[in-house]
Formats: C-alpha cells, structure tokens, sequence
C-alpha cells in the first residue's frame, strides 16, 4: 500500500513537472482589442487602396487586422491567386448576418459588428472608432493563446456562463507584405499587395460557455484564434501570437 501510494505522489510530481516545463518554454501571444477584417480581391479596382488601409490598421497596438481574399471579380480575366471558398463563406455569413444585399469588395468587418466598404477611408475609420469606443461584448471569455516549445499552438478559453453557443476558429495568417502582379482583368499591369494575408482557416469547436483548451500544429508564420456568435455574428474575443 505504503508502494503505490509512493508511486502516485511520483507521477502527480512528474506531471506537474511537465506542466510547469510546458508553461516555462510557452510564448504567449496578445489578446485582441479589435478584429479588423478585410474582404478584397485581386480583379477589384479599388481593392489595392483597401489592403493599404488594412495594412495601416494591422500596425496598430491591440489590433487583429486579417485579410480574406475573395475570388467574386474572378470571371472578369483574372483568378485571384489566394482567393479560398472557406473566405466567400464567411462573407455570404457575414452578409446575411447584418442583412447586405449581395457580396462586395473591399468590404471591412468590425469585431464582426460593423461592415462598410473600405473605399472611404474616413468612414472606414468612423466606424472602427465607434466600434473600439463600444468595446467588446459584457459576455466576453478570458482567451490566451500560446507557442509550445514542441512547436505546437495552445488555446484556452475561460468559463462565460452568459454564452451558451460560440464558434472558435483558427486562422493561420503571413503578416506579409505579399506583392502579386496582377496580368488580366481590370488590375492588368497593377502590383498588389497583401498585408496579414489568410492562408487557413479552421472552425475548431462550437462552444458552450465551460472552460476549455485547445491544441493544434504550429500556425505558420502567425496564428490567431476568434471567438464569436454562430452564423457570423459579433466577436466575443480574439487573440493572436506574437511574432518571433
């Protein structure tokens, strides 16, 4: 008896070992005060002014600024070259969530509260600062993600009794800047680039509120992971890793 329990106290010490080991070699990453997302295309003769813009917000402390390109403008002589259907999805949810007629770019998401077209600048930025100034939801989770030093990715979620369904989603982004020289279509001859570019995006788990922690392959170059109502509704929260 007096063995076993000898055997238990070692391996509850060897697991706290491990965890402590874990949490000394895990880089953290930044918590989100704004998503900024950007819905552009390369055949979009405005969209090059838009990806600066999104360029601009990405430098700013706090700010998750991600860009989906979309392929809508692709019949027009030039297939968007990073264009994904998973991004078109989650503009259709997006468009039918704030009730847009149609799909259009450059179109900019607010903690996906807001969207306007990103063509004005000084609207766009209207509407981020009165998004910023109305914060995020009372019912916003705590959200941490982390680098593991076997170069894996850890996402934990505290409790938020006030939710009781989420979508989590995983977006493996480059921060760029990514130069395409466009060779049809209305950008014949145009560079454009791309900042904070989507190379992936995972929907991990519907979530329920409880405390929960995810583990994923490393996201390469960056990662972020998004927190918010089903069917492209207001983000609850956001979280991104820090760069190397």
């Amino acid at each position: 008896m007096l063995a076993r329990m000898i055997a238990r106290l070692l391996a509850a010490a060897l697991v706290a070992l491990a965890a402590t080991a874990t949490r000394a070699h895990a880089q953290d990453g930044a918590r989100a005060e704004m998503v900024v997302e950007l819905f552009t295309s390369q055949g979009c003769t405005q969209c090059p002014r838009a990806n600066r813009l999104l360029g601009m917000f990405a430098r700013e402390d706090g700010v998750l600024a991600l860009t989906f390109p979309v392929g809508i403008w692709d019949y027009l002589g030039w297939r968007d070259t990073y264009a994904q259907p998973e991004f078109g999805d989650r503009q259709r949810a997006y468009s039918r969530a704030m009730r847009v007629r149609g799909r259009f770019t450059p179109q900019l998401v607010i903690n996906g509260a807001r969207q306007i077209s990103a063509s004005d600048w000084d609207q766009a930025r209207a509407n981020y600062e009165a998004q910023q100034a109305a914060g995020w939801p009372a019912a916003a989770p705590d959200l941490s993600i982390a680098r593991l030093r076997n170069g894996r990715v850890r996402i934990t979620l505290g409790a938020s009794p006030a939710v009781r369904e989420a979508d989590v989603w995983l977006a493996a982004y480059d921060p760029g800047p990514l130069t395409v020289m466009v060779t049809g279509g209305l950008n014949r001859d145009r560079t454009i680039t791309h900042y904070n570019l989507v190379r992936r995006l995972e929907r991990l788990d519907s979530w329920n509120g409880r405390s929960v922690w995810y583990e994923r392959a490393r996201c390469t170059p960056q990662c972020a992971v998004i927190v918010q109502a089903p069917n492209g509704g207001p983000i609850l929260a956001a979280a991104f890793t820090a760069e190397d």
